[in-house]
This record gives structure tokens, C-alpha cells and sequence, in this order.
């Protein structure tokens, strides 16, 4: 038999369509001579999704249809195989969780074709071919969008092929993951508390399970869910396991997260009594604050005493005498244990001493010049650290006993006569300082004999003035006026003072005396302290408001000067040309008051150009030098009616070149008491016969 026979031979199992072609073939004895001849299977490429119907028309031969070639193929015996009935034995993966995305699972079985398609619950989905025994196919979202089961075959379409048995294919819940829970925790006694659980996989339905204890639970999403912890499951300290548990099928129960109910942080704010006295029985104290419970201990110091719980702001404590024997500012604490729990901030309790009490000193006076004593103090509450002084000066001292102490006055602290005030002090904390006990030193009655230097400047600076006499202490006393003045002890005859300058701003006399304080003491005689102007290079006394000064112009003997150009307001402008005879007098106000200066012309011609000059001031105590000096007038610069501004002379006579700068007019310059200014006068013109300048100027000063 030929090779080709042997071919036919093994496609007995063909289907039934091919066999009566085979049949009659065989009947007739007549068998195919070429290899073209031999029926040949049909398969489609790998990794293609077949037709439905199991044939692929590009590729299969319809031999129902005439097609010539299927003809040829039933004419020669060339005719495809049956395929065999797909067999599933498995799915990777066997199940899903609830999923919003597709799922690619991969099935694995025998006789599985190129044309073989998965099928979800009856409905065919889009189906890779990779091998014999294996697919892949992928499942729609919407098939894991719902918790159930699905039912997963294998159809291979005909000829031959049909479909394999189903294999479940489960869509659980997923197992949930927590990793996050706010609050972590919460303060026993709290009420109702709501916990928030983030993570992933949360479905409806999952539960909040805190301390084995299902909680009522909302579900938000699937990273998060919400449970309250009723207020009886927050009654005890502990730290306690948070799970969050999806439901069946699938699900699962998270790793635990943990969930402290902390006992309260105590905070003290007060305890009474504050303080004890050092060497006390032992003490009550009540303490106030938050977060006491019955389990709170009360420390002093860092070492536990008794305690009583009253209420959660009230605690009582006893502070044993053994803890009250030396002095300090000692910490109360409370403290509740953990979890949560701890240590208080401290409240200050002091252990401190009593106040010392001064009854009496023995001796208590002595004689200035003295040399030292020693003073025995009396009363009660005195201790080791105890310090007698005097004076407010602190005192080597001897302890006797709690009712005695012993110091020493030097003799440089009987060296005048004085009231020393003696106390004891005793240190924080407590202690104090007693009442006062006087010890006194007589003092002798000051002698003034001299005063130097007698007389000084008005409104100089601060001076120092020497003092001579006899009978001066330590303690001596200066006065200006009355008023005590800075003062220095140089020996029993000989002082030193500093008189402040707002006793030297006006002339006049400032009565200086030296006062010995009590007891014994005194005041001694005055001095006066003559305050006046310093009139150097002064020309003019304007002497008091009111008082009038004339003055004669003499410009025929006055040195000459380039002109003032004109009349106007300060600084001056100056005639380049025709110089004239310039006067200048330098006035000081010694009316020991401010005063406004008026200065005028005296002019005495009817003619009405006659008597024509210029008249200015310069705040300054010496005369203009230079032009430049000249030029920085202050105010104004007059030239009668006629100039310009018309400040005018109230002596004008016919003139209307008559200068004045008065008060009435607005031209007087304003000068503090002792101050000096500078009055300046210059003609038009000394030899014109029209423009004549005045004879006399007059000055006055004025109340301002």
C-alpha cells in the first residue's frame, strides 16, 4: 500500500461528511495518485480569534456551495479533520477580586484550537491562542464588578470541536489593607469617639472591629471607612487592635492597627497653702488642677507621700516633717500612670524661714568720732544666716541664739552724727527684714566762713564752688536756695558743691548754706553766690523793660564799610561801590527777663529826604568782621517809610528815610535774658546833602 493510502487509512475518525467520499473511493478501487490528493485540515495562524462558526471562510472550502476547489477536494479525498471537544481543566488566576479594570486569566486544558473561543457565563470574550493546552482570555470589568460566581467553558466550533465542562471562576471582595487611622488614640473618659480607617479594598459592607468588637461602620470608599467607638469601650487605659473586615466571599481582615486609650496628662495649676515654715510638723496640702484619677501619686521632691484622691480637679496630699527640715523651693508633682499618664508640670511648695524680729539694741547711741562699738541685738526668729545691718550696709555678725545676735559699728560709721537704722535680715526663702532700730550719733553745727569763687556768669554751666568753715561731717549737706545740691566731704573744714546751671540762667544771688543733718546738726549762715551777665565786649546794658538808651551815630568818626544796597529782608546784599561810615553796638538784655529790642533813628529834618540811613540787627556778641559777617543780618533791614517793608522810626520827624525796627512795627528782634545782639546804623550817603543821616538812634527794651 502506498504512502498515501496509509494517510487515508488514519482518517477514520473524520466526520461523517468526508466518510461516503472515502467509501466510494475505496469501492471502486481507485485510490488518488498524487500527494495533492491527501484531505488536508484547515487551521487558523496562531494568536488569531477564529470565526464563530468554527470555519474560517478565507481559508475553508464550502463544498455545499460548488466551489470548484471544494469539487476538487471531494473529487481527490482532500477534506479537513474534526476538531476534538475542547478539555478545561483550570484558570490562572481561579478567581478575582472586585475590579474596575479588566482581567486577563489564562486557561489550561487539551485540544484546544486556533478557532477555540472562552466563554464567561454563555457569552464568548476575546480569546488569544497560545498552545494546544493553553488560552488566554480577557474578562470586561463589568464581569468583576459584582461579587459572585462565574461559570468559564471552552468552545471549539465544528467541525467536530463543542465545548468543554465549566470551571468557576470566582469575583470576591478583596482583601482589605489598613495603614492609616486618625485619632490614634484618645483619653479615657472620653465620649463617643469617631475613628477614621484609610487604606485600600474597602467594599460595602466591611466592619471596623475594635478590641474583638464589631463597631458601626460606614463605608466612604475603598480607601476609606468610618466606625464610632461608643464611650463605654474608652472607659479603661490600654492599647487596643483596630482591624476593618470585607465580607465573604473573599474578603479578609486587615493587620491590626493600634488604637491608645491614654490616661490624662495631670496639670497642676495651685496647691495650699503655698509655703511652710522650715522645721514644721508635718503639713495638709490640697492640690487643684485637671486629670486626677484614683490611680494618680502625689510626689515632693521627686519622693512619693500620701495622697487622697477627691475628684478629677481636687487632690489632698500630707508634705511629712521629714521633708520640712531645710529651706528651698521644693516641685509637687502628680502623676498617672501609663499609657498616656505621666508627669505633671511641678507647682512650688517653699520650705522657708521665719521673718526676723528686732526688739531692742544695746547700746544704742554713741558720740560722733566714737571709735568702734559693739551692739548686742534682741528679739526672736533669728537664725545662723541671719545679717545684721546698718544703714542698709551689711554687717560682720554673730550668731548667739534665736533670740540674740552681736555686731560692731566702725568708727568710720560714728564719724558724724546720724540716725543709723539697724535691721537683721534673714534670706530666701521667707525670712525678710525687720523693723527698723535706730542707733544714734550726734553730729556738731556746721561754720560756713568762705565761698569761692563768689560770683559766676548767668547762664554758665554747672559750677563747683569750694566751702570753707568748720564743723563739716561726712553727712554734710550743701544747699542751694534751700534745695540740696550735689555735694562732696573733703575734711572737717572744707567742702565741695556743684550749683546745677538752672540756678545760674538769670543774675541775681543764689544763697548757699551748709545743713548737718540730726541729730545735733544744723544749718549754718549763708553765703550768696552772686549770678550775673557776663559783659565782656559788651557796649550797651539795655538795663530794664522800658528803659530807653540814646545813642549818637558820630558817623563822621565811625571806619568805613561797603553800603548796604537797600532795604528788605535778611541776609543783606552790599553796594560794590561809594563805602560809608558803619557803627555798631553790641547791647546785652540785662532786665533778668526775655525782651523784644526796638531800635529807631532820631531825625529831626522836615525835609522829607533828610535823615536817610539803613538800620539792622545780628543776633551775635561780637561786630560783623567781614562782609560776609555783614551780609547775615537777622529780620529786617530798614530804611524808614520809603524802603522797602516801611519799617519807619517812630521819631521820624518829616523824614520818610527814617529807619526804625520796633515792636509796634514788627521789626524788633526777640533777646533771652544775658543774651547779646549787635545794632547796626550806616547812612545813605555821609556827604550827600538831599539824603543827610540821622544824629542819634535810640534803644529800648521791651516786654514780649
Amino acid at each position: 500500500m502506498s504512502s498515501r493510502r496509509l494517510r487515508l487509512a488514519s482518517l477514520s475518525l473524520l466526520v461523517s461528511g468526508v466518510i461516503p467520499f472515502l467509501s466510494s473511493a475505496c469501492a471502486t478501487g481507485q485510490a488518488p495518485d498524487t500527494e495533492e490528493n491527501v484531505p488536508v485540515v484547515p487551521t487558523a495562524p496562531t494568536g488569531t480569534t477564529p470565526d464563530p462558526t468554527g470555519l474560517d471562510a478565507a481559508t475553508t472550502p464550502d463544498a455545499a456551495s460548488g466551489d470548484s476547489s471544494a469539487r476538487d477536494a471531494a473529487a481527490t479525498g482532500d477534506v479537513a479533520a474534526p476538531a476534538p471537544v475542547p478539555v478545561l481543566t483550570s484558570l490562572t488566576p481561579p478567581r478575582s477580586a472586585l475590579s474596575a479594570t479588566p482581567l486577563t486569566i489564562k486557561a489550561t486544558g487539551s485540544a484546544f484550537t486556533s478557532a477555540s473561543v472562552l466563554h464567561v457565563d454563555g457569552t464568548a470574550v476575546a480569546t488569544t491562542f497560545t498552545s494546544a493546552t493553553e488560552l488566554q482570555a480577557t474578562l470586561p470589568a463589568s464581569l468583576l464588578a459584582t461579587v459572585g460566581t462565574l461559570s468559564i467553558t471552552v468552545t471549539t466550533p465544528a467541525p467536530g470541536g463543542g465545548t468543554s465542562a465549566a470551571i468557576p471562576f470566582a469575583v470576591e471582595n478583596p482583601a482589605p489593607t489598613a495603614t492609616t487611622l486618625a485619632p490614634l488614640g484618645a483619653v479615657v473618659g472620653s465620649p463617643a469617639t469617631t475613628l477614621t480607617i484609610t487604606g485600600t479594598g474597602f467594599v460595602s459592607g466591611a466592619k471596623v472591629v475594635f478590641n474583638g468588637v464589631d463597631l458601626v461602620t460606614t463605608f466612604g470608599s475603598s480607601t476609606s471607612v468610618q466606625a464610632t467607638i461608643p464611650a463605654p469601650q474608652l472607659a479603661t487605659p490600654g492599647t487596643f487592635n483596630v482591624t476593618v473586615v470585607n465580607p465573604a466571599p473573599g474578603g479578609g481582615t486587615t493587620a491590626p492597627l493600634s488604637f491608645t486609650v491614654s490616661t490624662p496628662a495631670v496639670q497642676l495649676t495651685s496647691v495650699t497653702p503655698v509655703s511652710q515654715l522650715v522645721g514644721s510638723g508635718a503639713t495638709a496640702v490640697s492640690l487643684v488642677g485637671t486629670g486626677f484619677l484614683s490611680t494618680t501619686s502625689v510626689m515632693f521632691n521627686g519622693v512619693a507621700i500620701g495622697s487622697t484622691y477627691v475628684d478629677a480637679t481636687h487632690m489632698n496630699a500630707t508634705i511629712p516633717a521629714g521633708s520640712l527640715t531645710a529651706v528651698g523651693d521644693f516641685p509637687l508633682t502628680a502623676s498617672n500612670p501609663p499609657p498616656g499618664g505621666g508627669l505633671s508640670n511641678p507647682v512650688q511648695f517653699r520650705v522657708q524661714y521665719a521673718a526676723p524680729n528686732l526688739v531692742s539694741l544695746a547700746p544704742s547711741s554713741a558720740i560722733a568720732g566714737s571709735g568702734p562699738v559693739v551692739v548686742s541685738l534682741n528679739g526672736s526668729a533669728f537664725y545662723s544666716a541671719s545679717q545684721v545691718s546698718f544703714d542698709g550696709v551689711a554687717s560682720t555678725t554673730t550668731f548667739v541664739s534665736s533670740s540674740q545676735l552681736r555686731a560692731t559699728l566702725t568708727a568710720a560709721q560714728l564719724a558724724t552724727g546720724k540716725v543709723i537704722a539697724v535691721r537683721v535680715s534673714t534670706p530666701a526663702p521667707g525670712g525678710g527684714t525687720s523693723a527698723v532700730q535706730s542707733f544714734t550719733v550726734q553730729n556738731p553745727g556746721p561754720t560756713l566762713t568762705g565761698l569761692s569763687p563768689s560770683t559766676v556768669a548767668a547762664r554758665s554751666a554747672a559750677t563747683t564752688v569750694t566751702l570753707t568753715g568748720n564743723g563739716f561731717v561726712t553727712a554734710s549737706q550743701v544747699r542751694a536756695n534751700g534745695a540740696d545740691i550735689a555735694t562732696t566731704f573733703v575734711s572737717g573744714t572744707s567742702l565741695t558743691a556743684l550749683v546745677p546751671a538752672s540756678f545760674l540762667l538769670n543774675p541775681g544771688a543764689v544763697s548757699i548754706t551748709v545743713a548737718n543733718p540730726n541729730p545735733g546738726g544744723g544749718t549754718s549762715g549763708a553765703f550768696n553766690l552772686n549770678v550775673a551777665c557776663n559783659t565782656a565786649g559788651v557796649d550797651v546794658a539795655l538795663g530794664a523793660i522800658g528803659n530807653t538808651t540814646t545813642l549818637s551815630t558820630s558817623f563822621a568818626a565811625a571806619p568805613t564799610a561797603a553800603r548796604l544796597l537797600g532795604a528788605g529782608t535778611c541776609p543783606a546784599s552790599l553796594a560794590t561801590t561809594n563805602p560809608q561810615p558803619a557803627r555798631y553796638w553790641v547791647v546785652q538784655n540785662t532786665a533778668g527777663v526775655p525782651i523784644v529790642l526796638s531800635s529807631w533813628a532820631v531825625c529831626t529834618s522836615d525835609a522829607t529826604r533828610e535823615d536817610d540811613a539803613f538800620l539792622t540787627y545780628y543776633r551775635r556778641s561780637t561786630r560783623p568782621a567781614t562782609d560776609a559777617e555783614r551780609q547775615a543780618c537777622t529780620g529786617f533791614i530798614s530804611e524808614g517809610l520809603s524802603g522797602n517793608g516801611g519799617y519807619t522810626s517812630p521819631e521820624a520827624g518829616g523824614s520818610d528815610w527814617c529807619p526804625g525796627l520796633t515792636k509796634s512795627n514788627g521789626g524788633a528782634i526777640a533777646l533771652g535774658v544775658c543774651e547779646t545782639a549787635v545794632v547796626h546804623i550806616q547812612p545813605w550817603s555821609l556827604t550827600s546833602t538831599t539824603y543827610s543821616p540821622p544824629a542819634s538812634v535810640r534803644l529800648r527794651p521791651e516786654a514780649p
